[in-house]
């Protein structure tokens, strides 16, 4: 394939959809024009569709990375950084050692811990900076708004949106499948509303939205929670990105460990399952009267929404409404506050005492979920050996533990590398 006439720079954490989007503006075409140049899709019903595979949204094969790099005259390096396969070392849900899921495929299908139908935004980050390309072409849709614990955006001080202002529903909602919303209309620009108004009839295409997403600076939000929650939810959201982000600390402290980053996302992940699993035991740890509110609601639709599940004959699925996180970036904000709080406990002893009342309820509600929230290869280790409730066996191994790394086990109970205790002084 011969490189496309012109081209641009990845923006700093820009996604593959947000860079497509800007390129197909800059060249007057349609997104999926351009994933047909740069060699991302192939099959014969993709080009027809101009359907661009969710699973692109996550990882490419070295042969299309290099094509694309070619033809979009970018680097592989760069082309890598647009994927949420980058995110993977430091996000535990994207991470091998957390999930069965080994093609790039499995990895996002049914993943509800990747936004792939739509995306939070920032319509301040939109409008980009004051260059000339920014200008012309928005600013960047980033790839850590695709990530469910990236609910706010502290440069502007303010939560994320999930909707549009306009159409009142999901931005960029796709339709078959496909990383780009309405792959094939060229005339909307990257910052638009890309949802389709209505459903589509039989030899009719409907409109797109097509509202501006991007607001300038000092443009209000709408609505924003009170100001001591909106401080509260930004410092929780500074610390999730210093997490994140691949200078920041290898480690951090959790339950009187230290353990690796995305450790730390995989045992938040757990947490809020079982925080709406035993909702309300949970509700004292919420940060502010605002989010222990906030959560009353969500968490008792999501119960009765799980006991309907469980009612029903056949596969149920009852896990779902309690497992998967919420798109609403405040009750993220909440659920995971509530997280960090269990996990900055000092000790072990600690983390059991305000835990236990929470596990236990949740093994009331449903005893299966609450094991399967802390099994082995859903959570860390140092979680794991106190949530288990086994107080014999938990002395017994705290015993055997030194300070400093563990060496790597084949044990299945044993402790794996990266683990150290944390030194109380």
């Amino acid at each position: 394939m011969r490189a496309l006439p012109r081209s641009l720079d990845p923006l700093s954490g820009e996604t593959l959809t947000g860079f497509m989007l800007r390129l197909a503006h800059r060249l007057g075409t349609a997104p999926g024009a351009v994933a047909i140049r740069t060699g991302l899709t192939g099959h014969r019903k993709e080009n027809a569709l101009f359907w661009v595979p969710i699973r692109l949204l996550h990882d490419l094969g070295p042969e299309q990375v290099q094509t694309f790099a070619r033809t979009a005259r970018i680097t592989p390096s760069e082309v890598s950084c647009l994927l949420t396969s980058s995110l993977a070392e430091r996000y535990g849900p994207l991470n091998g050692k957390f999930t069965p899921r080994s093609s790039a495929a499995r990895m996002v299908n049914g993943n509800p811990w990747l936004l792939t139908r739509t995306p939070r935004y920032c319509p301040q980050c939109l409008t980009g900076d004051e260059s000339e390309i920014q200008q012309r072409h928005g600013g960047a849709w980033r790839l850590s708004w695709r990530l469910p614990p990236v609910f706010a955006c502290p440069r502007h001080r303010r939560l994320l949106r999930t909707s549009c202002p306009a159409c009142r529903q999901p931005v960029h909602t796709v339709e078959m499948n496909s990383i780009i919303a309405r792959p094939w209309d060229e005339d909307l620009h990257p910052t638009q509303c890309r949802t389709t108004i209505a459903p589509r009839t039989v030899g009719r295409l409907q409109l797109a939205c097509g509202a501006q997403l991007a607001e300038p600076v000092g443009a209000g939000p709408e609505i924003e929670p009170d100001p001591r929650t909106l401080e509260y939810l930004l410092g929780l959201q500074c610390r999730l990105l210093k997490l994140l982000d691949p200078a920041g600390p290898a480690a951090t402290p959790s339950v009187g460990w230290l353990i690796p980053a995305a450790d730390y996302f995989a045992d938040l992940r757990a947490l809020l399952g079982l925080v709406f699993l035993s909702w309300p035991a949970a509700r004292s740890f919420a940060a502010t009267p605002a989010l222990a509110e906030a959560l009353d609601r969500e968490a008792k639709g999501r119960l009765a929404r799980a006991a309907a599940l469980r009612a029903r004959p056949g596969k149920k699925y009852s896990s779902r409404p309690l497992t998967d996180p919420p798109l609403d970036p405040l009750l993220m904000g909440a659920g995971l506050g509530i997280g960090e709080r269990l996990l900055d406990s000092a000790d072990e002893e600690q983390a059991r005492e305000l835990m236990l009342p929470l596990i236990q309820q949740a093994s009331r509600v449903d005893q299966a979920l609450s094991i399967y929230l802390r099994r082995e290869a859903w959570i860390s280790f140092p979680l794991r050996i106190f949530s288990m409730n086994r107080s014999t066996g938990m002395a017994a191994m705290s015993d055997t533990i030194t300070r400093g790394p563990i060496p790597k086990s084949g044990g299945s109970g044993a402790p794996t590398k990266g683990y150290r205790r944390r030194d109380p002084w």
